[in-house]
């Protein structure tokens, strides 16, 4: 499992309210990153995530979107994902 990246989703959402659908390339002018940035990060081609990317995009489309947008909008943690870890207190 892996942390999906919903930019298509709110790339949507935003054609919803707005009646455009920004494109990869607008968006990617908009928040000042090459085009195929973007595209790695949906194709999850990305072998992490850079924190000044994510806070660009969340903060552009929390601009452009009636509801706002958090990074929980931009990216879902599927569940069981870190269930493995022991959270048990230390010493138990």
């Amino acid at each position: 499992m892996q942390i999906e990246v919903r930019l298509n989703n709110l790339l949507a959402q935003v054609e919803l309210e707005t009646g455009h659908r920004p494109t990869q390339k607008e968006l990617a002018e908009a928040i000042g990153v090459a085009e195929s940035t973007l595209s790695r990060l949906v194709q999850g081609k990305t072998g992490r995530f850079d924190a000044d990317l994510l806070i660009k995009l969340v903060n552009h489309f929390d601009k452009l979107l009636a509801g706002g947008c958090t990074l929980a909008d931009l990216l879902a943690y599927p569940p069981g994902l870190g269930q493995e870890i022991d959270l048990a207190p230390i010493g138990a």
